[in-house]
């Protein structure tokens, strides 16, 4: 067996009867799948809604990852066990909380891709799905992580505009309301880099 490591659930589906196929990234970065076998009758190993995308949780794998050279689902890595660190509860008091940390985890579930190291991305994705949980800007926030997470991938145009965003800390978000006042006209050219990058 090999040690736990902190992961956020980027996704899940059904496999078979009650098997789940998950998607993670991990704290080190790396983004892989796993297979939990029965998961969706053992409560025992996976009980209070811990599979959950969005959900930051620590697992153990029954093999470590670099033993898994196939592309089948026989050759997942098995997730035999998962401890819930947060599931950032206050999330799910509210829709639009809700769907923009969904959007967090989706973004980054489409660009980061296996084998490459996501470290960066991990915390990004983590401190974002905090912020929402007690953010009052959530627009401004949706903005300020599409920057930042087009920055980390190099696909950000270098423009004035977009400096102070992907400076400033993903908790501080709210004080760039107060020092990049016009931060609205910009949403829409954030999402179409966004959605152009996600696209390639």
């Amino acid at each position: 067996m090999v040690d736990p490591d902190r992961v956020i659930c980027l996704s899940k589906q059904k496999y078979g009867e009650a098997d789940l196929i998950l998607r993670f990234i991990s704290s080190g970065g790396d983004v892989f799948s796993a297979i939990a076998k029965s998961a969706l009758k053992s409560r025992r190993r996976f009980g209070g809604g811990v599979l959950e995308p969005t959900h930051h949780m620590t697992i153990t794998l029954s093999r470590p990852l670099s033993h898994y050279t196939g592309g089948n689902n026989d050759r997942l890595p098995v997730l035999t066990e998962a401890q819930l660190i947060d599931d950032f509860a206050a999330l799910k008091t509210d829709y639009d909380r809700l769907s923009l940390g969904i959007e967090f985890v989706r973004w980054v579930g489409i660009v980061a891709r296996e084998g490459d190291a996501h470290r960066e991305v991990f915390n990004l994705l983590g401190h974002a799905l905090k912020a929402a949980e007690q953010s009052q800007q959530l627009s401004l926030l949706k903005l300020h992580f599409q920057i930042k997470f087009l920055h980390l991938q190099g696909m950000l145009p270098l423009e004035e505009r977009f400096v102070p965003f992907a400076k400033t800390p993903i908790r501080e978000h709210e004080l760039l309301a107060e020092r990049w006042p016009q931060w609205r006209s910009m949403m829409s050219d954030a999402q179409g880099f966004l959605d152009s990058y996600m696209n390639i």
